[in-house]
């Protein structure tokens, strides 16, 4: 994913002010207090441009970065793109096979396998399924890492 915007602070108070999340939300899904949330979103400086106290600290601000650039920009990726993805990272950060990754989605693994090279080729309902189903596998390994 490509970095479109350089002042985080705007691109979440756009996304607010939008109605895509909530201040809340984003508070929830950081774990960063509402506090440094709030100071964050009313600060009016991009990222390392001022010499004031940074309102997260550097891994908070990862964070959030992360998340921002994500519910930004990360739906202009085309869906067959992102199941292609999806199963990359299965393969290659979580080490699961393509035949692991078949028995557990319930789909033929000639169908994974296609999946990963052309998913548009596949029927619709299986990429639907096969795209649900692995993107309950990549929560669910997201979870088990360590914190």
């Amino acid at each position: 994913m490509t970095v479109h915007g350089q002042d985080v602070a705007a691109d979440a108070r756009r996304l607010i002010a939008e109605g895509h999340i909530s201040e809340h939300a984003l508070q929830t899904v950081t774990r960063i207090a509402p506090e440094r949330i709030t100071a964050f979103l009313t600060s009016s400086t991009a990222a390392g441009l001022s010499s004031d106290e940074p309102s997260l600290s550097p891994e908070e601000s990862a964070r959030v970065s992360t998340l921002v650039a994500h519910l930004a920009y990360g739906f202009d990726i085309d869906d067959d793109e992102r199941l292609r993805a999806m199963l990359e990272a299965l393969t290659g950060e979580c080490g699961f096979t393509l035949q692991n990754i078949s028995r557990l989605t319930q789909v033929p693994v000639d169908e994974v396998t296609t999946a990963l090279h052309d998913s548009r080729t596949l029927p619709t309902e299986t990429r639907y399924t096969l795209a649900l189903r692995v993107s309950y596998l990549i929560n669910a390994a997201n979870q088990a890492r360590a914190r």
